[in-house]
């Protein structure tokens, strides 16, 4: 039987760790002997109880259930899904790394010394979850050939238009009225998701449209960084915009939540709003959109891999790049007046059960391990 060793994190909600218990959970359904090493968390303070996963008891006891690899092991395939990027010293006829790209650079990502050997080595292929990822790896020396790209995806059992009665009990505990449209972003709240642009076309918007709400959802548990630090600092640069209202009327959560709470916040919101400035793929858009929201994202990044009209709008936005790092920049007037369609309901094309269709049978997990797994055992 072919083996399979998986290295990497699980137990927590950082993204690598997500990944990888989400790709788990669909290898342990094919014919492999599959086995899993897990590995120290890149940051010591990560742990299961701050930063939980969010799986419900039945799924993490199928990962917990999948044993370690036996002593003096030499599998086919060994597949590392941690950080930094380790290409050296494997024990398998074939390795597979796992690493992103948001800034279109992968330098400082890769453990020292270890770059140049996987250059030459034909042996090792990266797996990226995106095109624009792709290209960071390429720019640094990698074949082309050899850099895999294997979308995110979706559990649509656990991320799926919500019911009604449950939604409106969840936007009665947020404080949201049911006249009131609830912008929604999940995730880190680090300069690269585009938080300060968010907080800036909402307070302008807000004032024309008062039933405007903002619901930020943020990883402080894992980056130390809230929605109010991303207020407090540009409170000095826009005290007009930045007020004791404009704070009030954004509801922050920072508590860990399970995912099928995670999943009931997106399906409560209206529209959920994302211009990011780099991503390696950008997960939550496309979590919202299973969820039944249409979502405004930045174009030219990594969601053009897998926007759709049924749900997105995009948002125009320049390329720039400095010392090595590229990212993009939304056009703050564009983002208004995309979040304005929607508020309006200016957009026909919008089509939320196509939509969930469209994302459930594209972009499933079980379709990027098939992915994954055509290219690891050809």
């Amino acid at each position: 039987m072919r083996s399979l060793v998986v290295e990497g994190w699980r137990g927590i909600s950082q993204s690598y760790a997500m990944v990888n218990q989400y790709q788990l959970l669909e290898l342990i359904t094919h014919d492999i002997a599959l086995f899993h090493a897990d590995r120290p968390y890149y940051i010591s303070g990560w742990n299961a109880e701050r930063t939980s996963d969010g799986f419900d008891p039945e799924r993490r006891a199928r990962l917990a259930a999948i044993p370690p690899p036996p002593p003096g092991l030499k599998p086919d395939v060994i597949y590392r899904i941690d950080y930094p990027l380790r290409f050296a010293d494997y024990a398998s006829k074939r390795l597979f790394v796992f690493g992103t790209s948001e800034q279109r650079t992968i330098e400082g990502k890769v453990t020292e010394g270890q770059l140049e050997g996987a250059l030459r080595d034909p042996n090792v292929t990266v797996v990226t979850p995106s095109e624009w990822s792709k290209e960071g790896f390429v720019g640094a020396g990698f074949d082309p050939a050899r850099v895999l790209v294997v979308p995110h995806g979706v559990n649509p059992a656990i991320f799926g238009p919500p019911d009604p009665g449950l939604r409106a009990q969840m936007r009665r505990a947020m404080g949201l009225r049911e006249d009131e449209f609830a912008l929604l972003s999940v995730g880190a709240m680090t300069d690269n998701k585009g938080i300060d642009l968010l907080i800036i076309a909402y307070a302008l918007l807000r004032q024309r449209y008062p039933q405007l709400r903002l619901v930020l959802k943020d990883a402080s548990g894992l980056y130390a960084k809230t929605g109010v630090d991303i207020l407090d600092k540009l409170a000095p640069h826009r005290p007009d915009l930045i007020t004791a209202e404009l704070r009030a009327s954004i509801i922050h959560f920072s508590m860990n939540l399970e995912l099928m709470q995670l999943g009931l916040l997106y399906g409560s919101c209206d529209a959920y709003v994302s211009p990011y400035r780099a991503e390696g793929f950008n997960v939550p858009p496309l979590e919202a959109a299973a969820c039944g929201l249409p979502v405004v994202v930045t174009k030219g990044g990594s969601t053009d891999d897998y926007v759709h009209p049924s749900f997105a709008l995009t948002v125009a936005s320049h390329r720039f790049t400095t010392d090595n790092i590229t990212m993009l920049e939304a056009d703050i007037e564009d983002l208004m007046d995309k979040i304005t369609m929607l508020v309006e309901g200016r957009a026909p094309h919008i089509d939320k059960s196509f939509a969930v269709r469209y994302v459930a049978n594209a972009f499933s997990w079980a379709a990027a391990v098939r992915k994954l797994m055509a290219a690891m055992f050809p």
